[in-house]
């Protein structure tokens, strides 16, 4: 195929390989069959590559008293997604409250397994077809700058963008305008990509918590 905040430490760690069932559904979408709430992790879970870290797994944070969701790739309201593996969502408890400072704010994240193309303008189109699946709207327009300069490290960091998104309406409740930030990963043998995404300006706390749940992002 081509194509630190105030949550800190007291941020979990949740293993997207996970997942259990119960719980409200993700986004409320009675068509989003493939969603599951991920199960609890303790501190030692397992991950999937093995007690014995062989490469294959990756943790994230979750907010405090949120919801975190696992899916497919491509998931069930949006096929045309070019993308294979496995996604999950970090949520914050006030995610579908429009009167909250965290509305339409989270994180979510592709784990991709084979190849994937993550040039910006890929990206770019998979965050608008994965969008206009998930609202659904035909009216999404998503913008994401090329890098500013080389992000990667010695980590597993390739890129790191900066971006725009406009859904219009989303979940029966119009959206403004969000600012993204999309973070592309190359692991051991996995491609990742982490989206935040958040209406309220970035000096705002919601983005502390988000820039915090992306900075404990670990893959093996």
């Amino acid at each position: 195929m081509t194509r630190q905040s105030s949550i800190g430490a007291a941020l979990p760690l949740v293993l997207v390989i996970a997942c259990g069932g119960g719980g409200t559904p993700a986004h409320g979408g009675s068509d989003i069959d493939a969603m599951t709430p991920d199960a609890p992790a303790g501190p030692a879970a397992p991950d999937a590559g093995g007690e014995d870290g062989m490469p294959g797994g990756y943790s994230l944070p979750s907010f405090p008293g949120g919801n975190s969701f696992f899916y497919l790739l491509p998931p069930s309201f949006s096929r045309f997604l070019p993308l294979y593996g496995e996604g999950s969502t970090r949520e914050p408890p006030g995610f579908y409250d429009t009167t909250s400072d965290d509305f339409f704010s989270y994180a979510f994240i592709w784990w991709i397994d084979g190849t994937a193309d993550l040039s910006t303008s890929a990206l770019r189109d998979d965050i608008q077809i994965y969008y206009t699946g998930l609202c659904p709207s035909p009216n999404v327009a998503a913008t994401l700058d090329d890098p500013s300069a080389a992000t990667r490290d010695a980590g597993a960091l390739v890129a790191r963008r900066a971006g725009t998104l406009n859904v219009g309406m989303c979940f029966s409740n119009p959206v403004p305008l969000a600012t993204i930030e999309v973070s592309s990963y190359e692991c051991p043998d996995h491609h990742a990509v982490l989206v935040l995404v958040s209406p309220q300006p970035t000096t705002s706390q919601v983005w502390s918590d988000l820039y915090a749940i992306r900075d404990g992002f670990l893959c093996w």
